[in-house]
């Protein structure tokens, strides 16, 4: 299964939200880039396409920070909870 795979990086001080060769920025905050990544991925989800937001910090490996599965998890959850 392809997965779609935003990653949040940063290059010169600014912070930047990339996916495929398509990038998105400069944000001024670690946390506006994320909120904005996360957002777009929560648009491009589907039932067929995994999708997943990174953080790829210079000289690290990228570190998954939120994923379309464990987030449809999380709202099926929540339902049942809520009807509990």
């Amino acid at each position: 299964m392809a997965i779609n795979e935003f990653f949040v990086t940063s290059r010169v001080d600014r912070w930047y939200v990339d996916n495929g060769v398509d990038s998105h920025g400069p944000y001024l905050s670690q946390r506006d880039a994320i909120a904005d990544a996360i957002q777009a991925a929560e648009q491009t989800a589907s039932n067929r396409k995994s999708t997943a937001v990174l953080l790829k910090m210079p000289g690290s490996n990228a570190t998954v920070i939120w994923n379309s599965r464990q987030a449809m998890r999380d709202v099926e959850s929540a339902k049942l909870n809520a009807s509990a």
